[in-house]
């Protein structure tokens, strides 16, 4: 399943702190920029239907470097598979496994997210960076529905 990963500060000099944010085996990293309360990936033009990406062969390590953005994760192997995780700066690193739906949404403010992924050989961002769209795929539709059971939450309130 998903991780929340904390890490540590080791120095502080007047008015600067710094802090290891080391993710192990990452051999990519991508610096994710939404201005505003930016929807990645946005929601279908037509429809409205919410879009997701999944990466089959890389996993996410996500840190908030500024603002705050809101990731949903849907992943049909988990005993629950629809968790709603909030990511703040200054907040843990969000590990999302390979197989794993997700979208986010930023704060009224934009945020900045910085990735250090762990990409499998055979991976390629024209595979890894695919959308989703759930109204689609009616699995996807029925757990993101309003009618389904409600997400679980992990720093966000409903």
């Amino acid at each position: 399943m998903f991780e929340l990963i904390p890490y540590q500060r080791f120095r502080d000099t007047p008015a600067v702190r710094f802090f290891d944010v080391t993710i192990a085996d990452s051999n990519a990293r991508d610096l994710v920029v939404h201005s505003g309360p930016a929807v990645s990936p946005p929601d279908d033009k037509e429809t409205g239907a919410w879009q997701f990406y999944l990466h089959p062969h890389q996993e996410d390590n996500l840190l908030a470097v500024q603002g705050g953005r809101t990731f949903y994760l849907i992943n049909f192997r988990w005993n629950y598979p629809f968790h709603i995780v909030r990511l703040e700066a200054g907040g843990d690193i969000l590990r999302i496994p390979p197989g794993t739906f997700h979208r986010s949404i930023s704060d009224e403010e934009g945020s900045v997210v910085m990735n250090q992924a762990v990409r499998e050989a055979d991976a390629s961002v024209a595979r890894e960076f695919r959308v989703y769209n759930s109204g689609r795929i009616p699995r996807l539709l029925a757990i993101t529905a309003n009618s389904a059971p409600l997400p679980k939450l992990h720093g966000v309130s409903w």
